[in-house]
């Protein structure tokens, strides 16, 4: 049964390991040109603190940048695209190529059971593409790590392209892409509209957790007595809502802009002196920011995870009831 799956799934096994050693390959050598580069240009210094206003890295760590930036964003970007490439190419005609082609009939008619044809067909690409996945991003990960902070990772691990690409998010993407895909083949036995609404449906999804992932978590809150100055010392860190307090600690409702505003220039009259205490005057007592700190950024995979690893699940479990309904 393994080796007739093989057989019929070689196509998509060999994509397979093409991606894996091509991907691989360019990643490694990009970093191996990268890291000589920082070398050269005497910038292994800069890597922990990146840019920062006055630093003597300043002028050759942004050249690098100029240079490399945008390459790595290309790194990030395979591992974010691979997820839905497995679930449009891997998952989706799966099963939709079989009942499309009618050869589903033969294989319903031999000793072995639907349930273990379908895990067989399952586990014979799903682990395979999970381990191309895996081991890319690992290479990914890794040079990223090796530019710090004169890469992308200066942004912080809630920037869409950090998360997506780091923690468990690429394999949850690519159990929820590769199981839809299997749903939505064995449903319609159309290989092509099994792709298209794979497609769709993820991009759909991942935009919605997206928009709602900083409800994922509580927020803690953190306040500055000096209202003039952000409350925020992570910087790395979600920010969910920021603002001021008055007095009593209630925060001032919209309009605080303009309140602002009364402690700038205005025509004649100069910027006020010391902002804190006009920022007082005006009733804003401190300032505060609710975030996500940079800290909890797993615990926060591990929510998303769930979500996606559930939906897999719910995925697969219906594929296999479809294909028991196929006569």
């Amino acid at each position: 049964m393994t080796w007739v799956v093989w057989r019929q799934q070689r196509a998509q096994l060999i994509t397979l390991l093409a991606v894996l050693v091509v991907g691989a390959a360019g990643v490694l050598l990009l970093r191996s040109s990268m890291s000589s580069y920082l070398d050269t240009h005497g910038l292994a210094s800069c890597i922990a603190s990146g840019v920062q206003p006055g630093s003597t890295c300043g002028l050759a760590a942004q050249e690098f940048q100029a240079v490399w930036f945008d390459r790595m964003k290309i790194g990030q970007l395979l591992v974010l695209a691979l997820p839905a490439l497995i679930g449009l190419f891997c998952g989706a005609p799966l099963f939709a190529r079989e009942l499309e082609q009618g050869t589903h009939v033969l294989a319903f008619t031999q000793s072995v059971s639907r349930t273990r044809w379908m895990a067989t067909k399952f586990a014979v690409v799903a682990a395979p593409a999970l381990v191309v996945l895996v081991v890319l991003q690992l290479l990914v990960t890794g040079w990223l790590n090796a530019a710090g902070k004169l890469g992308p990772l200066v942004s912080g691990p809630f920037v869409y392209s950090n998360f997506g690409t780091s923690g468990l998010a690429p394999v949850s993407y690519a159990l929820f892409t590769f199981g839809l895909g299997m749903l939505v083949g064995a449903l319609s036995g159309r290989t092509l509209a099994a792709m298209a609404v794979t497609l769709a449906v993820f991009v759909v999804v991942r935009f919605v957790l997206t928009g709602v992932q900083q409800f994922l978590l509580p927020t803690q809150r953190v306040v500055s007595d000096d209202p003039s100055q952000p409350s925020v010392t992570d910087q790395a860190a979600l920010v969910v809502r920021s603002g001021y307090l008055d007095a009593r600690g209630t925060p001032v409702p919209d309009g605080a802009e303009d309140r602002i505003g009364q402690c700038g220039s205005r025509g004649n009259t100069e910027a006020a002196t010391d902002l804190a205490t006009c920022y007082r005057e005006q009733g804003l007592a401190k300032s505060f920011s609710d975030i996500i700190p940079s800290s909890e950024v797993g615990t926060l995979h591990l929510v998303e995870a769930s979500i996606f690893g559930g939906l897999a699940v719910v995925f697969v479990l219906a594929t296999g009831w479809a294909l028991r309904r196929q006569t």
